[in-house]
Order: C-alpha cells, then structure tokens, then sequence
C-alpha cells in the first residue's frame, strides 16, 4: 500500500509508491561518456579557448581555482546596500535587483571526476565554501550563501570539466525558508533542535545510516523526495557551516569521499547535484537550526502530480536504498577480490 511519510524539517509530505517500485538495482546508471580534455574545455587554464585565468581570485588552492560565473543569477555589488523594491506594471507586480555574487570553484585538472576526488581536493572545494561564507557575510546585501555540485548532465552540469558553485543572494532561498520556519516552530513546542533529535533517532534505529566518523553522519533522508537520497550531518550542533573546529573539517572531507565513492561503484556514478543548507549568514547562533548537506542523485523526473501539487512520489524506500549501498560495496569489493 503506498505510504505518506512526513519531513521533520519541512513539514513536507512525500509518498511512498511499493507498487510502482523498481529494485534498487535497476537504478544502476549507464555510464557517461566524458568529454576530452583539450582547447575546447572553458575551465582548462592551458586551453587557448579558456577566457578565465586573467579572473582568477585569490582564493586559488593548489587544486582548485575561484571565478565569478561568466552568467551570473546573482551580482557582486558592494555599493547597493540599500536595493530597492520596485513596483511594475501599474504596481501590480514587485521586483528587486538580483544582488549577492555567484562564483565558480575549479578543480584544476581536468580528469579528475567527483566520486574519485582526492581529500586534497575536498579539502581545498571546502575551505573555498568556508571563505566566501566568511567574505559575503560582512556584504551588505548578501543574506544567504548556498555552495552546490552539479554532477553529469542530467543534474544540468553543462561543462565536463569538475567544478562548483556558489550563490549567494539577497533573498533566503524558498525550500530553506521553510526549515529554518518549520524547525523553530517544533523548537518552540519540544524545546529541542530537530537536527539533533533526527541523529539521535537514526542512530538508534540504524536503518537507513550509511556511513559515519567522529563528527559526522551520514544516511538516507526518511522523507526522501529522490531515490537514495543521502544527508550528511555534523554530530554536534552547528546553525552555520563557518561553525566547524579542529578537525572538523578533515572529516567532513573523509565522509564526502566514502559516500560519493559508494554511489559510484553501487550505481556506476550517477548524475546528482549535492548543496549545502546553513543558517543565514547574518543570523546568530540558531539553536533550532543544523546545517548540513544534502545529496540528490537524479535517477527518476517529477511528472504532472508532482509539478502541480509539490508533493513527490519517490518509488524506493531509503531502507532499501541504504540496505543497497551498504550490501552493494560488500558484493561489489567481494566480486573485485575474487
């Protein structure tokens, strides 16, 4: 019978359809043909097409590079700090200039590939989301940073060559408007951080964790609105990614590796996009509020219910999906030592 679940962190519902269910092997991607690297490659410093070593920042780690996206959503102006609201077409309609900044971390070399990063490279993806955190904090008319990886064309990664993003804008974005109000609102009944209460509760039920370390967790979302879709965690309660000590960080970069690396070799690397939710840079400390990163792999489309109504039907349990990541890397290592 299909089951309506019900996000702690939303208070969205997302359905639950066994009937229409796959197996999760089924859901094993064909692989994609990765473009060659070579002068038509944009993010290529050597390659006489590149129009983006004269942008470089300095925020350029041994790996990796930072520049402002050539299209940007968002736009760096330090001077407008005061943008104004206009009213159009006879003050029926209201809009704002599109402020904040949207940046592109590179991975330097070309044949690199997501799930096969080395902790250098994480290492480096992060401390430039933990620099433009701190840089667009003290900005005027930044109010949200939201670092995000698309991987693979399907999860609209336009360019082969690896690289982030990072947009940061004027508004708080929707979705996480809605867990920062939902949150607080279960904050101000139970008195506790449902981040922290979700922890605890997957670590007692153990059924959909995949993976963790000292400091982080990681496991299949309960609501989840994708097939295997995956939520990584800080143990101790952080409202901010900027919020990260010692050696934080480090095994930040050791869950990312193990999880990214388990999709790949379960799934044969399928396309997904991961992004990372924080408290708005501005806010202080919020005790009813976690950051964390969330990541989606883009196995399945949304039909006309889902775009209509904006609840999802997700046709794989995170149960099953765990049970197949967890098993799936024993077979998968088992088959490669026989």
């Amino acid at each position: 019978m299909p089951q309506l679940r019900q996000s702690i962190i939303t208070g969205d519902w997302v359905v639950f359809a066994p009937e229409r269910a796959k197996r999760p092997s089924d859901y094993v991607w064909k692989a994609h043909q990765k473009q060659e690297k070579g002068d038509g490659c944009p993010f290529c410093i050597e390659s006489k097409t590149s129009s983006y070593p004269e942008r470089v920042r300095t925020l350029d780690k041994e790996t990796t590079y930072t520049v402002p996206n050539k299209f940007p959503a968002f736009i760096e102006d330090p001077r407008m700090c005061d943008p104004k609201r206009y009213k159009i077409e006879d003050e029926f309609y209201s809009m704002r200039s599109s402020l904040g900044g949207h940046d592109v971390v590179v991975v330097r070399d070309h044949d690199q590939d997501l799930p096969r990063f080395t902790e250098a490279i994480w290492d480096d993806i992060l401390e430039t989301f933990t620099d433009q955190y701190k840089h667009f904090k003290d900005m005027c008319n930044v109010e949200y940073v939201m670092p995000i990886y698309n991987h693979g064309p399907e999860a609209a990664a336009s360019i082969d060559h690896p690289h982030a993003q990072i947009f940061s804008s004027i508004i708080i974005p929707n979705i996480v408007a809605r867990e920062i109000s939902y949150t607080k609102q279960r904050h101000d009944d139970r008195k506790e951080c449902s981040f922290c209460e979700l922890i605890e509760h997957e670590k007692e039920q153990n059924l959909r964790i995949i993976f963790e370390n000292d400091d982080f967790v990681a496991f299949t979302f309960y609501a989840a609105r994708f097939p295997f879709e995956i939520w990584i965690l800080p143990k101790k309660h952080q409202s901010h990614f900027t919020d990260m000590k010692g050696n934080d960080r480090g095994n930040l970069v050791k869950i990312c590796r193990q999880i990214f690396n388990r999709l790949d070799v379960v799934l044969n690397d399928p396309p997904l996009n991961f992004f990372i939710h924080s408290a708005p840079v501005k806010e202080r400390p919020m005790v009813s509020y976690h950051w964390h990163m969330e990541v989606a792999p883009r196995l399945t489309n949304y039909g006309g219910y889902e775009m209509g109504s904006g609840v999802i039907i997700d046709i794989i349990n995170p149960e099953s999906a765990a049970d197949y990541l967890r098993m799936g890397q024993k077979v998968k290592n088992s088959a490669k030592q026989t």
